[in-house]
């Protein structure tokens, strides 16, 4: 596809070209239309000039009528009865016995091309006979020819000066055109990257005024859409920020009531199937297998209070959640290598956002863990300017399409977004790899 500038220009040339061509046209009429008047009025010249003295002399074979000659024939003068281009036959029409030409300058001689051209055009007109009107004389003519090498060379001049002048102007247009709408279209440029910063999600760089008004308005009407776009993505932010404040509260007010309710229901339930299984009576064994299930129900209990609300994140910190989450899933995993590596300040990090990288974390091991078929995991967390979170794993390579269609993504996706920062997901070198980074 190509830019508007060339198309501009090649449009440009394309009417001045055509321009040309009208205008060779139009010379060329000219000529044709110049060379029959020069015939016409030559012919009524010179037949009047004719009439005006005619001499005779002898008759005609059989003595039946007179043949016109005229003994100063030669001395008529051609270049002010006679046009250039011209030539004048006199005599019967059939059989003309005189002749004279006007007088013509000569010229460069016109392409092969051209004369072809001129002779399918029609350029030359056809010849033109008056009769000679005399009292003595009737089968007397005038007939005046035009010259085809005289009209041609002269129609040529005529067109190859206009064609070059009208070329070069064409041509010297377009350029003048081409450089004044650079310079006129540069707008263009701050514009499509506006625009394209705004297909990139960063509404908050703004355009300058711009000088042409429509490209203000142009401006004006993409600077009010980032605005207008900025502020919806504060508000779904903050809304985001809030829906995962009230899930997180949600959370920890459920894994309290769990642990105190129920947590301690499954305990005395526990303790008393203890108790009947040291009673040595024959519901002893009942006992001992309701010691053991529910001992089962409260270690699924522990594993689902950590996971509505990781104990340790809040009474220990970030890299001792970690730890005790990447603990965990080498007991259930141990054919899987598990990596945990931190960088910095990790003590330093807020509270939202340990509890943000914790989640994270959590759903890249176990999206990679469910879809990969991974023999190694490993997590890398960066305190700087900005926290990275970088989670790797040698597994089949997966999410070919948009990062938010699916696998539990579009949480991690919402979460970064509303906390300001961002998330990658690609194939790496033998595996994936996943990247987080949220400012501070």
């Amino acid at each position: 596809m190509r830019g508007l500038l060339p198309q501009l220009v090649m449009r440009v040339l394309a009417a001045g070209l055509l321009t040309v061509l009208v205008a060779a046209g139009w010379a060329l009429w000219d000529t044709a239309s110049a060379a029959r008047r020069d015939a016409q009025s030559t012919a009524t010249l010179v037949s009047d000039a004719v009439a005006a003295r005619p001499s005779f002399e002898g008759l005609a074979f059989g003595g039946v009528a007179p043949t016109p000659v005229f003994r100063d024939w030669q001395q008529f003068p051609a270049w002010s009865l006679i046009a250039p281009g011209i030539c004048v036959e006199l005599g019967p029409r059939d059989q003309p016995i005189q002749r004279r030409c006007g007088p013509y300058l000569a010229a460069d001689t016109p392409p092969d091309w051209f004369v072809w051209l001129a002779d399918r055009v029609g350029l030359v007109p056809v010849p033109v006979a008056v009769p000679v009107r005399t009292r003595y004389v009737s089968d007397a003519y005038v007939t005046a020819i035009a010259d085809p090498g005289v009209i041609v060379t002269r129609a040529w001049a005529r067109t190859g000066d206009l064609m070059r002048v009208a070329v070069g102007m064409a041509i010297g247009g377009a350029l003048l055109t081409g450089l004044l709408m650079i310079r006129l279209l540069a707008p263009f440029g701050l514009l499509l990257r506006g625009i394209e910063r705004l297909q990139q999600g960063d509404f908050t760089a703004r355009l300058p005024r711009l000088r042409v008004a429509e490209f203000d308005r142009l401006s004006r009407a993409l600077n009010e859409t980032a605005a207008v776009l900025q502020e919806a993505q504060a508000v779904r932010a903050e809304l985001t920020r809030r829906l995962f404040s009230v899930q997180e509260n949600e959370r920890r007010a459920l894994a309290r009531e769990l642990h105190d309710e129920f947590g301690q229901c499954l305990a005395a339930t526990r303790a008393m199937a203890a108790v009947i299984a040291q009673s040595g009576e024959s519901t002893a064994q009942d006992g001992a297998r309701i010691a053991e299930i529910s001992g089962q129900m409260m270690d699924s209990l522990r594993a689902e209070l950590a996971r509505l609300r990781p104990p340790d994140l809040d009474d220990l910190g970030l890299r001792p959640a970690l730890e005790r989450m990447v603990a965990d899933w080498r007991a259930r995993m141990p054919a899987v290598r598990f990596e945990l590596r931190f960088a910095g300040p990790i003590d330093a990090v807020p509270d939202d956002l340990a509890l943000s990288l914790y989640r994270i974390a959590q759903e890249c091991v176990t999206n990679a863990i469910r879809h990969g078929s991974p023999t190694h995991i490993a997590l890398h967390v960066e305190v700087g300017d900005a926290i990275t979170l970088t989670a790797a794993d040698d597994g089949s390579p997966r999410h070919d399409g948009a990062i938010n269609s699916g696998y539990g993504l579009l949480g991690i996706r919402e979460r970064v977004d509303a906390l300001g920062g961002s998330f990658e997901l690609a194939p790496a070198e033998d595996g994936m790899r996943a990247v987080t980074r949220l400012p501070l």
